[in-house]
């Protein structure tokens, strides 16, 4: 079995189709949970945590708002740790989603200045694009 407590089963019986994740431990390895969740037929919204956007010494915050080197970072230990399937270069069937930033609005204050959080999230899409060049990645999706 899965070894868990059964969760994306007990959704997938109340008629989820898909689990949202709103952020994940790079270091950690999800491959078995992707795995369940495809033996489950669910699909999955995988989103990059908070911690390099606002919450580590070397966050966002504190680099004028340019997420590149920190996004980049996290995102390839996201590939390494099972968004691909191991020993290839193609994602994970069951990722079919990556939310760059979890409510931009709320992180990069004051949102009068809008600026905080687009070059935030620029920086952040080329760091995942770059990070997928360095990964290999060949093919995204179906």
């Amino acid at each position: 079995g899965s070894g868990g407590r059964g969760d994306l089963g007990l959704m997938r019986q109340l008629g989820a189709n898909a689990v949202r994740l709103y952020g994940n431990d790079p270091r950690l390895n999800h491959t078995t949970f992707l795995y369940e969740a495809q033996t489950q037929g669910l699909d999955v919204i995988v989103g990059i945590s908070d911690f390099p956007y606002i919450q580590g010494a070397d966050s966002c915050v504190n680099t004028n708002f340019n997420c590149y080197d920190q996004i980049k970072k996290q995102y390839l230990q996201n590939l390494q740790s099972g968004f691909l399937v191991k020993g290839s270069t193609t994602y994970h069937p069951a990722v079919k989603t990556v939310i760059l930033m979890n409510e931009p609005d709320l992180k990069f204050f004051p949102v009068s200045e809008p600026w905080r959080f687009i070059k935030a999230l620029l920086s952040a899409f080329d760091a995942v694009l770059d990070a997928e060049k360095e990964a290999g990645v060949q093919r995204i999706g179906k």
